[in-house]
């Protein structure tokens, strides 16, 4: 399932992935890996001021 990931930094310039596979923060809480078919893109959390995703991946499959 592939969703949108936005991020803005803190510099308020903003990025958006259309075509992320997963996002995860690191065990330390000091970098957001955001994965897609083409890449892999690793930034530290303390350059971030918020980031956004596409609700859909919380849904809740029906068993």
């Amino acid at each position: 399932m592939q969703y949108w990931v936005k991020i803005v930094f803190v510099d308020n310039q903003e990025v958006e992935f259309k075509d992320a596979i997963r996002h995860t923060i690191s065990d330390d809480m000091e970098i957001l890996e955001v994965d897609t078919p083409k890449e892999i893109v690793i930034i530290p959390l303390k350059q971030i001021k918020y980031f956004s995703c596409d609700a859909a991946v919380f849904t809740q499959k029906k068993s």
